[in-house]
């Protein structure tokens, strides 16, 4: 089965997301940079996973991306 791009960096991105649950939103730039993910694509997946309600956004000085939902959910 082949899984698209797109696909494993969402879940990447999920991941780092979930292993960080319960801390302060953590911003996109240094999500992009440890996991290695080109921030202009990453943007474009936080796009559609915000809309499908799986992350959450923050904004302000303190702001960045967190789970929506518990991990285990």
């Amino acid at each position: 089965m082949k899984i698209s791009t797109r696909t494993r960096y969402g879940f990447r991105f999920l991941i780092h997301l979930a292993r960080l649950y319960g801390q302060p939103p953590v911003q996109l730039h240094e999500i992009a940079e440890q996991e290695q993910i080109p921030r202009k694509y990453l943007e474009q997946i936080m796009l559609q996973l915000r809309n499908a309600t799986f992350i959450q956004v923050k904004r302000g000085a303190h702001g960045g991306y967190s789970l929506s939902r518990h991990p285990a959910d």
